[in-house]
């Protein structure tokens, strides 16, 4: 707790002023209507809040730090009608502009009511910036907010803009929820608790870090002055004609996934002092099963498959078959998981207080298609994380308001068939046998153990200093210390040097000193401070800004990667023993530059710059921490504390146009370079043995086309988007070029498309939404994404030399409904009945593909191909299609719950 004890007062003590990332702005003019003059002094108010602001002698007036929601907004003035707009929509970041033109008043107390357009002007949007209301999430079948972030233009295939994968910084009001250690998400959060996801796919401002193609930014809801809530049930089955591939589905096996949800917000003390609590419980056996033929102890005997004497000669049945399974289905790909939400806030007249936890469990399995017939003995995915939460919210003044995040963050992951690796459990390995004859494995366990815990301190400071009209300062400072406790073992046989070793077993770990296990504890710690001046005029918004970071990986290295571990040693030579020096800590600076220009009230023209760094995942810089190396040439990786900084310049311009008062169309162009990509260089040692060395070489670029198209027509809502997308680089993964020469093949010498590199993709979205019932659906088209085609032995093709990812995979298309009824309601309570529908079509995509023919059910097979598969049980065609490679069937969910 120390260093975070230091870096917390280097924050404090920083000079810190930068807009809250959980809300929005508000700002526009009073003016006469008759005259155009400004108001001076008129007061425009937001109703049901204490937050307003007084136009000044021109007529301007602002409100900041206004939370993301529906508003209505109220202008008066003494002598005039007073006016009101309704349904004034709040979003994060964002400045929403509205003018009051106020008529003198006939009557006196006179109010003019007028609902805000369903289109505005999106005058200080620099860059690709989507925000995704709850009231929106709310009518469409999403579950989850990673489909709302996968729908918007940019997403394809969870890749930000052809990036590689987690180049993203998921966040939850504000706070980073990224896990250094793997780039992944520590902790998420339901869609029922999020008040509004902001994404920005294309360049971000400098308050925004640790990421390179893309920001998700989740601001969570808050408790309300009256009661409100819901309980609901689910239960769910796969309705689908393709009972061939999905094996074991039961059409009346209504309740093989069941979903439980509520959610609850009021008040504690009325206008000071609320609270909101949600969670989810769920249990889905999902759609991959497996055929429990044989039990994880049977032993059967395929190499003497072919052998004439070993069948009886009465029944013909093969003697060695031994399977003692009773041939039930087991769900492979099964996912149980609770998620919990709490959140207190308190309010008063200058302060907000808030205060959240989060927790998500789950247990899960993935399906393995090489123990279709053993479902045993596999390793389960165990997962436990918590987060606590901390904001402040402070108005020093009616331009200036500071807010305060600190946040803990725990994150255990295990994977594993028993927690104890030492469990008298485990049985010999020779049980896990004939894979070569048959495809299949007959018996036996998984023998790896890992477990990883991350726990991340994280403390932020931002103010927001809105000088005046034009210009608001942002600038602010955060630190983060992460402590990282990893271990991963292989079992091994205690007698498995002894001549009994084919007999006895016992299972044993080795120490951090063998190939056989890699544990590390590391606490790297990292800062970031960034500044930038948001300029506000009439027709142009410029945001200029810089960010700079800081990061310690707090470990040392060794100095000779020829020895790295001392094993060699040489009495004439001491230049070969490695040293141990201390890593060096890394900065950077990175500049940003947005620009927006109205071309009248119904146009916007805008243009964005940017360096974004982004640290490779911290277990590149730790793994194989005990620095030994397998003796075989290409089997060993090491981490590399040393590695730069990962970083991509950003280059993006847009336009969006207001269509007529119901209908928008956005379009941007990008292009970016994406430079020091994680990567793994080649090492030899003194004696020879190759072996990997993370480090920094890889290079790609991408550049695409989006448009985006909006429409809102009373009850009726649909958006269009497209993106057209071209991502090349010189390795699609770190491991790409070691890999490469681990099977005596160069280096690619050119850049070549990458694996996401999907050419169109398409995202719609429709709905028609009735105060008692609504209904949705969600689409998506996408072109298909590059593979690796291979010609067979016999094609003349087989001699040429092929760049990797040189074809495409098949069109591909899914369709999602929701629809929901709200009965009659006893006083404010209803009776919702819901009903969701994936792949509403029933459509097999082809997520993997046959690499001679480019389809997931179709391989060209030849006599010799089938002259080595000896199996009583399966087909070869059973043993090289694998239902995993078509995307789920058809999933319907029935809900019935209360809403109050």
């Amino acid at each position: 707790m120390g260093r975070f004890t230091v870096i917390f007062l280097i924050l404090l003590c920083a000079v810190s002023l930068v807009f809250s990332q959980t809300t929005g702005k508000i700002s526009g003019k009073v003016l006469d209507a008759d005259t155009g003059e400004p108001l001076p002094g008129a007061n425009v108010t937001i109703l049901g809040t204490n937050m307003g602001a007084a136009a000044s002698l021109e007529g301007d007036y602002f409100i900041i730090n206004v939370p993301p929601g529906l508003y209505d907004l109220r202008a008066q003035y003494v002598g005039f009608s007073a006016v009101t707009f309704t349904k004034v929509n709040i979003s994060v970041n964002r400045t929403t502009e509205v003018s009051f033109r106020l008529k003198t008043a006939v009557i006196e107390g006179q109010e003019v009511v007028i609902e805000a357009p369903k289109v505005q002007q999106k005058k200080d949007q620099t860059g690709s910036i989507r925000n995704v209301s709850s009231q929106e999430m709310n009518v469409l079948p999403v579950e989850n907010t990673g489909v709302v972030v996968a729908l918007q233009p940019g997403v394809v295939q969870g890749h930000f803009r052809g990036g590689r994968m987690n180049e993203t910084n998921i966040m939850i009001d504000g706070v980073s929820v990224s896990n250094g250690l793997n780039r992944g998400q520590m902790i998420g959060v339901d869609p029922d608790a999020v008040q509004e996801v902001e994404v920005i796919t294309g360049t971000f401002s400098a308050k925004y870090g640790e990421a390179m193609s893309g920001i998700v930014n989740m601001v969570t809801k808050e408790g309300g002055d009256r009661l409100h809530g819901k309980f609901e049930g689910y239960l769910g089955n796969y309705y689908t004609s393709h009972g061939d591939i999905y094996m074991g589905l039961k059409a009346g096996e209504i309740d093989r996934n069941r979903d439980f949800k509520f959610m609850v917000d009021g008040p504690i003390i009325r206008n000071k002092l609320s609270y909101f609590v949600s969670g989810r419980m769920e249990d889905n056996n999902n759609y991959l099963n497996g055929l429990r033929r044989f039990n994880i102890t049977d032993e059967p005997n395929y190499g003497m498959f072919l052998n004439e004497t070993m069948y009886d000669p009465t029944t013909g049945e093969y003697l060695l078959n031994q399977h003692t399974g009773d041939s039930s289905y087991v769900p492979m790909d099964w996912y149980t998981g609770l998620n919990l939400q709490g959140k207190l806030t308190y309010k008063a007249k200058n302060v907000k207080i808030s205060g959240m936890y989060l927790l998500n469990q789950s247990e899960s399995q993935g399906y393995s298609h090489t123990n279709k017939y053993k479902p045993d003995g596999r390793s389960r995915n165990h997962s436990n994380n918590n987060m606590f939460t901390l904001n402040l919210n402070h108005f020093v003044a009616r331009n200036l308001f500071y807010d305060l995040k600190l946040s803990y963050s725990n994150s255990y992951y295990g994977n594993y068939v028993y927690e104890n690796p030492l469990d008298l459990r485990y049985i010999h390995d020779r049980y896990a046998a004939n894979t070569d004859y048959t495809g299949f494995i007959t018996g036996g366990q998984d023998k790896g153990h890992y477990e990883s815990t991350t726990d991340k301190y994280l403390g932020r400071l931002d103010l927001t200093w809105q000088i005046n009209k034009n210009h608001s300062i942002e600038a602010g400072a955060e630190g983060v210390l992460y402590k990282y406790d990893s271990a991963y073992h292989s079992i091994l046989n205690l007698y498995r040097n002894t001549q009994a070793s084919n007999v006895l077993y016992a299972p044993e770990i080795m120490p951090d000193s063998s190939v056989y296990t890699d544990v590390y504890s590391k606490k790297p710690t990292q800062m970031a401070f960034w500044l930038s001046d948001k300029m506000e005029f009439d027709e142009m918004v410029i945001n200029l800004g810089a960010r700079a970071e800081y990061f310690d990986p707090n470990t040392t290295y060794p100095s000779n990667y020829r020895n790295p571990a001392n094993i060699l040693q040489k009495e004439d030579s001491p230049e070969w023993i490695s040293t141990y020096p201390k890593a060096d800590a890394k900065f950077n600076v990175a500049p940003r530059l947005g620009l927006s220009y109205a071309l009248g009230k119904t146009a916007l023209l805008r243009f964005s710059y940017g360096h974004f760094y982004q640290y490779p995942p911290h277990s590149d810089m730790y793994f194989n921490d005990n620095y030994i190396i397998n003796p075989t040439n290409y089997t060993t990786t090491m981490g590399n504390p040393q590695v730069e900084p990962e970083m991509t310049v950003n280059y993006e311009i847009g336009l969006w146009q207001e269509l007529n008062q119901y209908m928008d169309l956005e379009v941007a162009l990008w292009y970016k370079d994406i430079y020091n990509l994680s990567t793994v260089n080649i090492q030899t040692t003194y004696n020879a043995v190759r072996y990997g060395l993370y480090g920094n070489k890889d290079y790609g670029n991408a550049r695409g086309l989006e448009l985006k198209y909006k429409a809102r027509v009373a009850e009726f809502f649909a958006e269009l988007n497209y993106t057209l997308q071209y991502t090349r680089g010189n390795a699609d993964n770190p491991q790409f070029t070691f890999n490469r020469a681990g099977n005596s093949q160069d280096p690619i010498p050119t850049l070549i498309p990458m694996p996401w590199d999907q050419r169109h993709t398409l995202n719609m979205s429709l709905g028609y939404n009735r105060p008692k019932w609504n209904i949705a659906v969600l689409g998506w088209l996408g072109s298909g994404s590059a593979y690796t085609w291979s010609p067979i032995d016999q094609n003349p093709l087989n001699r040429v030399y092929l760049l990797p990812n040189n074809s495409k995979k098949p069109f591909s298309n899914n369709f999602d409904l929701k629809a929901s009824y709200d009965l009659g309601a006893f006083k404010d309570y209803k009776i919702r009945l819901t009903m969701y529908v994936y792949n509403l079509f029933d459509h097999l995509n082809e997520n993997g593909v046959n690499s001679n023919t480019g389809r997931t059910n179709q391989a060209i097979i030849r006599p010799q191909d089938r002259l080595g598969y000896w199996s009583d049980f399966s087909t070869y065609e059973e043993s090289i299609y694998n239902p995993q490679n078509w995307s789920a069937p058809r999933l319907v969910k029935f809900g019935i719950g209360v809403v109050f």
